[in-house]
């Protein structure tokens, strides 16, 4: 079993990520827009799969998974 722990999203030139911890607590990464600091967003179980696709114009590069 594995479940999802991040998301790297990627524009031409900028990569952002999204980080899913054990609660479901989902932290938003952007080393420029936040100074390399990692902002709590929202938690998993407000998100469809629609809405993970995508954070602003990031489009989904890569899905990180671990074990359980």
């Amino acid at each position: 079993m594995y479940r999802l722990c991040g998301i790297v999203y990627h524009k031409p030139s900028h990569f952002v990520s999204r980080i899913i911890d054990k609660s479901g607590g989902v932290w938003y990464h952007d080393g420029i827009a936040n100074g390399g600091k990692v902002v709590y967003y929202d938690n998993i179980v407000n998100y469809n799969h629609k809405k993970l696709q995508t954070t602003g114009d990031y489009v989904m590069a890569m899905l990180l998974y671990t074990k359980l």
